[in-house]
């Protein structure tokens, strides 16, 4: 009876042919150079399980410790030196260690699929001695981990899905070339214990922890030629197919709120489609799935990048942020062969990202005629996770409104994100590693977003509306308005995601019960005109907060300020400051990378301007802060703001406060445009 396998004939008949194809010279010898470096390092499982993955980071600096592969009692900081030790520093350097090994033995594998006997022996020899290890430990590994699952290999059960995928990956690749004792040993003592201990680890709920895990019952369904573990993984009443159901949101992003969960989610995706195409080929028909490729281009920047929203690595919001995906369109290629995604391939390497990885060789497209685009068609407005955005050829505003999207949101409803000539100028930081010290106090607090916040409190978690839109590539200027209103009750209002929402945090905050929040953004072709407007349901502090990477423009009236923060929120802020009593309006400006932004306010009267310095992302990277406090049942703020390479166009802007209804006349060397921001209403 021929196995079960996850490469089909076509993938492995291409691998060989494009293994001697100069066109794929970077990927061969790319594998070929960690194949060696794994062969050289010679690396070992250890007795013990082991630990999460994110607690191998510097607290500090939040970057990856050094991996020293003598296991040492301290691990160092490659930025600072500082030493550091613990079982959980312990604990993630022994989860480092099994992916380093687990990354050497695949590169090997892949070689030996490529080339067969012509690998070498010891190209073979080291991936089966490093599975007959691990399927032999892994039935006395005991469970280990304390955040979502447990695992043996790693401390949680997403990092042993990860993990797993890669050992039936591995074996599949070297099966044939095993005895028959060999395959026994490996299929009963790991691949079997994975499938047991991975199932036991299913929650069931939407998520895309429970995808990953899926899509490794999957894998070692196929391996296995399991056909119950295939309809686990696919049927279940979670399963894959529920997922996609369920958490692909109606405009095609994966339901967190993350362009950077949106991939990893669709990482596990991708493999189980791959895995499944020749046992369950229907199941690359499954709704959304495909799609979920072509979702993020309709929301990119010109410089390939996307906003670092909710839970989101901000290395996405970088410039050409989208090429680290790249082996998700040679994946989605070979699935579905659909050209748009070689024009991404393109765009990621005519920008100079080597073409690497097993699924450029086996799976990806000839890229010798193909071109990417000038431009990749923009959908300004995505209704369903709730983003409108407003740009034009150098500048992209993006007003975030929608849901809070699970445990991986931010309570940042109506908050703004700004980017202009290629750089992040205020933007969403996203977030840094999970065992950050920041995380709890500052990342996942209003605070940090550039939005409001009632009573010195974070919002509670909510759902905001867009009220308004138009279009300025077709309309004389742009808007985009949001409100988002907390009921009275939280506990009455149900989520509209069903399981996702499963776990609720209905957050009951005073401030905020019955409380209104409208944002309401003016574009034109100079600037824009940002106008926030409060309302609560009783006197409280009313903070709008603004966060901007780069350099304060100096102000010689800046004064100190006795800085009494109520909580470990506002301690953050340091080198606190305000401006100097004044009216209601005033003006300040930043630079960045070139790009200088100007801000012109206008405040309700008696606002304190704060300014300071909080953490950007990477934290070690300060940001400027200001903070508009008013005080009251309502407040009224409006902002006028340019970004230009070089002097502005602006030469000046006047405010009038008529009561009801605030105008403001901004005078360019051309026209003077003026606008109307009513207490309530549209803003014209």
């Amino acid at each position: 009876m021929p196995m079960s396998r996850l490469r089909t004939d076509d993938e492995l008949k291409r691998l060989r042919e494009r293994w001697t194809d100069p066109a794929f010279a970077t990927a061969r010898d790319s594998l070929l150079e960690q194949a060696e470096t794994a062969l050289a390092a010679d690396l070992r499982p250890v007795g013990e399980a082991g630990g999460w993955g994110h607690a191998f980071h510097c607290p500090d600096h939040v970057v990856p410790l050094e991996f020293d592969p003598s296991g040492p009692p301290q691990h160092r900081c490659p930025v600072d030196g500082k030493l550091w030790q613990g079982e959980d520093f312990d604990g993630g350097w022994r989860c480092a260690l099994n992916g380093r090994i687990m990354g050497g033995i695949q590169a090997c594998a892949t070689v030996v699929a490529a080339v067969g006997p012509e690998a070498g022996d010891r190209r073979l020899a080291y991936p089966r001695e490093i599975l007959l290890d691990y399927a032999e430990r892994y039935p006395n590994l005991p469970p280990s981990g304390r955040w979502a699952g447990k695992g043996k290999i790693t401390g949680q059960g997403l990092e042993e899905a990860v993990w797993a995928i890669g050992a039936c990956r591995v074996y599949d690749a070297i099966r044939d070339q095993l005895s028959d004792a060999d395959r026994t040993m490996i299929e009963t003592g790991l691949l079997r214990g994975l499938a047991a201990h991975l199932t036991d680890q299913l929650f069931g709920k939407i998520h895309n922890i429970e995808c990953w895990q899926l899509s490794a019952l999957a894998h070692l369904g196929v391996i296995l030629d399991d056909d119950d573990l295939i309809a686990l993984a696919v049927d279940g009443e979670t399963g894959l197919t529920a997922q996609f159901a369920e958490g692909i949101l109606d405009d095609g992003w994966w339901a967190e709120g993350s362009p950077t969960y949106h991939y990893y989610m669709l990482s596990g995706a991708l493999a189980a489609a791959a895995a499944l195409r020749e046992r369950r080929p229907a199941f690359l028909e499954t709704r959304g799935l495909r799609d979920m490729l072509l979702t993020p281009l309709s929301m990119i920047r010109s410089d390939f990048s996307l906003p670092a929203t909710n839970d989101g690595w901000n290395s996405i919001a970088f410039p050409y942020g989208l090429a680290q995906y790249a082996g998700h369109y040679e994946q989605g290629y070979g699935l579905w062969p659909d050209p748009r995604f070689a024009e991404v391939l393109a765009a990621c390497y005519a920008q100079g990202t080597p073409r690497t990885g097993e699924a450029a060789l086996a799976l990806g497209p000839d890229l010798t005629d193909v071109a990417a685009p000038a431009a990749w068609p923009l959908k300004t407005v995505h209704p369903t996770s709730g983003y409108a955005i407003l740009a034009d050829d150098h500048r992209y505003l993006l007003l975030k409104y929608g849901p809070h999207g699970g445990g991986h949101g931010h309570p940042d409803k109506l908050q703004l994100d700004l980017w202009a000539d290629g750089v992040r100028l205020a933007p969403d930081a996203g977030s840094p590693a999970y065992t950050s010290p920041l995380q709890g106090p500052w990342i996942r607090q209003t605070l940090s977003h550039n939005t409001v916040l009632l009573d010195q409190t974070s919002q509670p978690e909510a759902e905001g509306t867009l009220i308004n839109f138009r279009d300025p590539a077709e309309h004389p200027y742009g808007l985009a308005e949001a409100s988002v209103t907390w009921p009275e009750d939280p506990d009455a209002v149900a989520g509209r995601q069903g399981s996702w929402l499963r776990e609720p945090r209905r957050t009951h905050v005073p401030a905020y019960a019955g409380a209104e929040l409208r944002r309401s953004v003016l574009w034109t072709a100079d600037y824009f005109v940002d106008l926030v407007r409060v309302e609560a349901p009783q006197e409280v502090p009313i903070d709008l907060a603004w966060h901007h990477r780069g350099v304060l423009l100096g102000r010689d009236d800046l004064e100190p300020v006795d800085w009494r923060p109520p909580d470990e929120t506002y301690a953050i802020l340091s080198e606190v400051h305000r401006l100097a009593p004044q009216d209601q309006e005033w003006q300040l400006s930043w630079e960045v990378e070139g790009v200088t932004t100007r801000l012109w306010a206008h405040d309700p009267e008696g606002t304190e301007v704060i300014t300071a310095t909080t953490p950007g992302n990477p934290p070690a990277e300060p940001q400027s802060t200001v903070l508009r406090r008013a005080h009251g049942r309502a407040a009224r703020f409006g902002a006028v703001i340019e970004t230009s390479r070089g002097p502005g166009r602006i030469d000046a802007v006047e405010w009038e406060d008529r009561g009801e209804t605030l105008i403001v006349s901004v005078r360019l060397p051309d026209r003077t445009d003026s606008w109307t921001l009513p207490a309530s209403g549209v803003a014209t």
